[in-house]
């Protein structure tokens, strides 16, 4: 039986080691804690690198940062989404907090947000190439939804049309018909029917419908592929259908 001393010694040992074990509990939280939040730095730090990251590796003819530049035909172009409560709109869904123009789909940024908006689940973007190209391909880039806001990604376009424009400003030759999914990959390229191939100084990008969004249709990255030549071999192409590769 033990006596009150030698109780007294037990109980503040078992203090002592419990005071140990309390401690080492509170290192190895604070591990923990710094493993899931470099876990989480890390995975975040990899999706933002994908999105900057260029799998197409061929030359895009419908970017505004080169000397010469592609630009924007607003004349053609559809007017921009307007809304009384499109900033509260904005600011709710952690995007920028003004409407972004049609010059943003022609730059390589494509952080959620960064998109030009219209109205409705149709409309058309007209892009002045720099010079007159044989296009052979049209590629979209949208967000995954791995990154997506509130709504998912319901304003991606999803059926659109592509036509060239002649030199006149006013014939359109059909390229094609496409579908972007957005289950795949946030890069999607389309070949287009351009054979015999012509030159176009201007490509018109027409979005049919989009994945579900009743107020406006988000473009992010558009992307013109093919030859630039200042000759023209031929000016008719007609019906087409593609998929994306």
């Amino acid at each position: 039986m033990l006596t009150l001393s030698q109780y007294h010694q037990r109980v503040h040992s078992q203090g002592q080691q419990l005071q140990q074990l309390q401690a080492e509990l509170n290192k190895l939280h604070k591990e923990v804690s710094s493993v899931r939040v470099a876990h989480s730095e890390r995975v975040a730090k990899l999706v933002f690198q994908r999105l900057n990251e260029d799998f197409v590796q061929k030359p895009d003819y419908a970017l505004s940062s080169v000397v010469p530049g592609a630009s924007i035909d607003l004349e053609k172009t559809s007017h921009d989404y307007e809304d009384t409560n499109t900033a509260y709109l904005w600011n709710r869904l952690s995007f920028l907090n003004y409407a972004r123009p049609p010059t943003v789909i022609l730059e390589p940024d494509v952080f959620p947000g960064n998109c030009w908006a219209f109205e409705g689940d149709q409309g058309q973007v007209v892009i002045r190439l720099p010079g007159s190209v044989q296009l052979r391909d049209i590629t979209l880039q949208h967000p995954p939804l791995s990154v997506a806001h509130t709504g998912g990604a319901s304003s991606a376009p999803r059926d659109f049309a592509v036509f060239g424009l002649q030199v006149d400003d006013i014939t359109e030759v059909f390229l094609g018909k496409f579908t972007f999914d957005v289950q795949k990959s946030e890069i999607q390229t389309f070949h287009l029917q351009n054979d015999p191939p012509s030159a176009f100084p201007k490509v018109k990008i027409q979005i049919l419908s989009n994945w579900g969004h009743p107020r406006f249709t988000c473009l992010y990255r558009v992307r013109a592929h093919g030859v630039r030549t200042s000759e023209w071999a031929g000016d008719s192409a007609t019906g087409a259908t593609g998929e994306p590769h």
